[in-house]
């Protein structure tokens, strides 16, 4: 894999990470219904799956 910002090849790690994104509409639905006790188990946010990504060579991190 080539690094985008300093152009090395062979510098780069992968890995899968779990980001929050947003406000999920099944969630806000469900709080108003329990009258707001569902917020506090699970939240509003919701998880996407994404691949973040470091150059060991300039240091450089970001996700895809």
């Amino acid at each position: 894999m080539i690094c985008p910002h300093c152009g090395e090849r062979g510098y780069v790690r992968t890995k899968f990470v779990k980001q929050k994104k947003g406000i999920s509409g099944a969630k806000a639905t469900g709080a108003l219904l329990t009258g707001g006790l569902s917020i506090f188990a699970t939240g509003l946010s919701r998880k996407e799956k994404n691949t973040k990504a470091h150059c060991k060579h300039c240091g450089s991190t970001w996700n895809f």
